[in-house]
């Protein structure tokens, strides 16, 4: 349910929607949207002098998410370190797995900021030039 909902909002047209639109159960969509909440892929929408509730994937979303799983990433590199400490003196055949995702980790911590920042650059030339695909595609 919870991918439905998201489904729902990504291709909604204005870019909110009440979720009892949907044609599922109530307790469903509650549920659903009680998870997409509390993890931070859906935000809620207010409008002055309506009474219904709202919702919308939150902007720069997919960045957010990104961001958050570097920050899980980290946690990794540290457990990679803490084991290559534990295994000090040990065979390198024995280390050789943890040396590889050391070295995997730490070509990533080097390349991610960039990346980030590179999409910063890019996303709105990106996203236009893509919808700008698209009409030209419906124009045929």
């Amino acid at each position: 349910m919870a991918g439905r909902v998201i489904g729902a909002l990504l291709i909604c047209v204005p870019p909110h929607m009440a979720l009892d639109e949907l044609q599922t159960s109530k307790g469903a969509i509650s549920m659903a949207t009680r998870l997409l909440l509390r993890i931070g892929i859906v935000g809620k929408v207010s409008f002055p002098g309506h009474r219904r509730r709202y919702y919308r994937i939150r902007p720069n979303l997919w960045e957010e998410i990104f961001v958050r799983s570097t920050e899980n990433f980290e946690r990794h590199v540290r457990l990679v370190e803490e084991g290559l400490e534990i295994m000090k003196g040990e065979p390198i055949e024995m280390r050789r797995g943890l040396v590889e995702m050391k070295a995997f980790t730490d070509f990533l911590a080097d390349e991610l900021p960039g990346l980030v920042e590179c999409w910063r650059e890019h996303r709105p030339g990106l996203i236009e030039g893509a919808l700008e695909e698209l009409k030209e595609e419906d124009r045929q």
